[in-house]
């Protein structure tokens, strides 16, 4: 039953409120207890209306994200910090906080269904298919610079990642690359192209001999 009342808020378009959402920002993290050669990544939105489904596919082409061997898909508890210091930068999705304490209770339903990659939800060292949402009985409304995941990557880790967020009913996709272990947005075409230009620029301009 908990099931289905989280899909049909996943599904939900008639609500009163407008949807407000931002496109996810991401900061690394300072975690004392992070592996070496890692980025901790913090992942957060800002939004209005109620908080629904959220969905993530992180595809890498080289590295690794990191899976703490103590650590699930949601977030830590603190209590366990001092014991086993890498769990902080484990890889978990969120509703509110990076940990178990600050974080709203949160349910994992499975793979993505928005953005063309559908399921089966994966979240291993390989990459990341999964869909989350608010525990049944959970109401967030609104937010700012609101945590919803942690993706800890080898600072080699190169790919992509594509996120669909739902709030007040209405949804928002966002794509963009992965580089160093960091997310970002991926260069727009006519971006790429000039800076293509001006490598053949320069490498054809004439050199001056003093």
């Amino acid at each position: 039953m908990a099931r289905i009342l989280v899909l049909l808020a996943l599904c939900a378009n008639g609500v009163a409120d407008a949807a407000l959402i931002g496109s996810p920002e991401f900061v690394h993290r300072s975690v004392p207890g992070a592996p070496a050669g890692h980025v901790v990544n913090g992942m957060s939105i800002d939004f209005d209306g109620q908080l629904f489904g959220q969905q993530l596919v992180v595809t890498l082409t080289q590295g690794t994200v990191y899976q703490d061997v103590f650590g699930t898909e949601t977030p830590p508890s603190p209590a366990l910090f001092p014991i086993f210091p890498s769990l902080a930068a484990d890889t978990f999705v969120a509703i509110g906080g990076y940990d178990s304490v600050t974080s709203r209770p949160v349910i994992v339903i499975g793979g993505t269904t928005e953005l063309g990659v559908n399921g089966p939800k994966k979240f291993d060292n390989v990459g990341i298919n999964i869909t989350w949402a608010p525990a049944p009985g959970v109401v967030v409304n609104g937010g700012r610079d609101f945590p919803i995941a942690q993706i800890t990557l080898s600072n080699d880790a190169r790919g992509s990642w594509h996120y669909f967020g739902n709030a007040g009913g209405t949804g928002v996709v966002t794509s963009g690359c992965i580089s160093g272990g960091g997310f970002n947005l991926c260069p727009e075409p006519a971006s790429l192209l000039l800076a293509g230009f001006g490598a053949i620029a320069a490498a054809l301009r004439p050199t001056r001999r003093e």
